[in-house]
């Protein structure tokens, strides 16, 4: 079949995804974390999990191959600002980090909660109910968390209760070693490490919000690929109607609301 350079030049303007392919760009350089069971390091060494697959797919829709690397969740957003990766999952805009880059689409919802030791948390009907008692509250460094949620801690009686913890992995460890009396963060992925390791049992004590993530485009890749938002918005798009898509949100039953 011969195609004439008109059609041809629909053709690739109709079809993003080949467009990408036949200019040959590098693959997108994406971090991920211990964090399941949406980032886990698989059998084979690889990175599996909710967001690998998602995102995956969402890069198969843009035309898009994918460079995985691990790093802790704290390191992310300042390689993302150097320019050492393109992309990060499972991101939550806020004022700083929309001066690095642009956020997508969402692609799923996230939970966001406070988790305690079962036998000893009590209940607590807002974060509010915290302040001027002597207990700490971890976090994993360099999270964001929903517009609600930040409103609340910027009061200065629940700030200087915040313990930053470097690592994802950091969380259980420090709920069962009582280095934090209490955890933000999403509980499936605390509930998950809790069932796998032999230890007290964990309570969801206070639900804070259930939030859109986003894939988070550096502002340097976008320098060389100014239409890599549009493209990867209308793959999410595209994705969320492939059977493959449910398939993965089967696969991980009440990890995305």
């Amino acid at each position: 079949m011969i195609v004439d350079r008109r059609h041809a030049c629909l053709f690739a303007l109709l079809c993003p995804a080949v467009l990408a392919r036949a200019q040959g760009l590098p693959a997108l350089r994406i971090a991920w974390s211990d964090y399941p069971p949406f980032q886990v390091r698989g059998e084979n060494g690889q990175p599996q999990g909710l967001d690998v697959e998602l995102i995956e797919l969402i890069a198969q829709e843009a035309g898009e191959k994918l460079s995985w690397s691990r790093r802790p969740w704290a390191r992310q957003v300042p390689d993302i600002s150097q320019g050492e990766l393109d992309l990060m999952g499972s991101a939550t805009p806020s004022p700083e980090r929309l001066a690095l880059g642009e956020f997508t689409l969402p692609y799923r919802q996230e939970r966001v909660a406070l988790i305690a030791l079962g036998p000893e948390s009590a209940p607590v009907r807002r974060l509010a109910d915290l302040k001027g008692r002597n207990l700490r509250i971890g976090f994993i460094r360099g999270v964001t968390f929903p517009a609600s949620v930040r409103q609340a801690l910027e009061d200065p009686e629940l700030a200087s209760l915040m313990v930053p913890l470097y690592a994802n992995d950091l969380t259980l460890s420090a709920l069962r070693g009582h280095r934090v009396d209490y955890v933000i963060d999403d509980p499936t992925t605390l509930m998950q490490r809790a069932e796998r390791q032999a230890g007290e049992p964990l309570k969801v004590v206070l639900e804070l919000a259930v939030s859109p993530v986003h894939l988070f485009v550096s502002r340097h890749v976008l320098q060389l690929r100014p239409d890599l938002v549009k493209r990867l918005n209308q793959a999410i798009q595209r994705a969320r109607q492939r059977p493959e898509w449910q398939r993965v949100l089967a696969r991980y039953p009440g990890a995305s609301t």
